[in-house]
């Protein structure tokens, strides 16, 4: 088209400079060169074009992946006690269950060592979970069948063989329990809480950002925390 267009532009300087040249032929071939112009339309386009449409379509197969991998918990996790010392030195003195709040107490302890701890109240035990992916080991306090309540750390998690690790500290004895079997053990403390102890102060704000890594807002939107 480019060709045709330049043969044109030649055709019509050298009437305009030649002898023949009319105000009638002027016009014919100016008319010529505007409908040529028209019914060539426009450059198309190269290539290399991408439509809108293919753009749009691959921004929302990004965005939908980013939104699919946010919000998902490790099938399986494991803390290693031995490498936390600031909790191994907490259970040196075996913490009080016969209290009326046993981990609130434990707590007050650790406020008298000076040691960081929070209270999380209202969890669940994917929130429980979502702890141990992050290395923050939830102390919690459970019953099983019918004995004296304990209180232990959960250390470990494996959906895939539907158990979890409890851990004492002080002695680093094991208790493996269905999720089932812990559910019901720890079901007896009503407001389903747990104690962190960490080398930093957590504010409510840290943990419900640490919880944001695994599970949905809504998921945990009801726990409170009581840090020190």
């Amino acid at each position: 088209m480019e060709r045709q267009m330049t043969f044109l532009r030649e055709f019509r300087q050298a009437l305009l400079s030649s002898s023949l040249y009319s105000t009638a032929c002027a016009c014919v071939i100016s008319l010529v060169f505007a409908l040529l112009a028209i019914n060539c339309g426009p450059v198309p386009k190269g290539q290399y074009d991408i439509p809108d449409t293919i753009n749009n379509t691959a921004s929302n197969e990004t965005t939908t992946q980013s939104t699919e991998e946010k919000g998902s918990l490790p099938e399986s996790a494991t803390i290693d006690l031995q490498k936390m010392p600031y909790i191994t030195d907490a259970f040196k003195v075996p913490p009080r269950v016969r209290s009326r709040r046993p981990l609130d107490d434990f707590q007050l302890k650790m406020r008298e060592r000076r040691q960081h701890s929070a209270i999380v109240t209202n969890c669940t035990f994917d929130v429980l979970k979502s702890f141990v992916a992050k290395e923050w080991a939830p102390i919690v306090m459970v019953q099983l069948q019918e004995r004296t309540p304990v209180i232990l750390s959960v250390t470990q998690y494996d959906n895939r063989a539907n158990v979890v690790h409890l851990h004492n500290p002080a002695n680093l004895n094991k208790r493996q329990l269905t999720y089932e079997e812990f559910e019901t053990a720890w079901a007896k403390d009503a407001r389903k809480r747990c104690l962190l102890i960490t080398p930093q102060q957590l504010t409510e704000a840290d943990v419900k950002k640490a919880l944001e890594q695994y599970l949905s807002t809504e998921t945990f939107q009801e726990i409170s925390v009581r840090s020190y």
